[in-house]
């Protein structure tokens, strides 16, 4: 039981670090919190849109994770990892999809 409560602490507790750095990345702008080339790269003209895509692309893997701790403290389920893996290919197609098209 013990341990079952450190595995959704640490999975509810990850989720809430990206998606919070997700939202910080999207609303405030803050490239710094990303990979220096991502600063160096990225025009001016195209900053707001970056930060949004590459913000929420973060956001969605933090709620999978969030929702996945949610469902493993609930049910012990594989559905958990199903969830994680939905919004990890979601978040990080739109991540990847960001870096191609504004990393000029």
């Amino acid at each position: 039981m013990i341990g079952k409560i450190i595995g959704v602490l640490i999975t509810g507790g990850v989720g809430t670090i990206i998606a919070v750095m997700g939202w910080l990345i999207w609303k405030k702008e803050k490239l710094s919190l990303m990979h220096d080339y991502h600063v160096n790269k990225v025009s001016a003209e195209n900053k707001t849109a970056f930060c949004r895509l590459s913000g929420t692309g973060l956001i969605v893997i933090g709620i999978g994770l969030l929702i996945s701790a949610v469902i493993l403290f609930v049910t012990d389920s594989a559905y958990s990892f199903l969830c994680f893996a939905v919004c990890f290919v979601v978040g990080l197609a739109m991540l990847i999809t960001a870096g191609a098209k504004y990393n000029r």
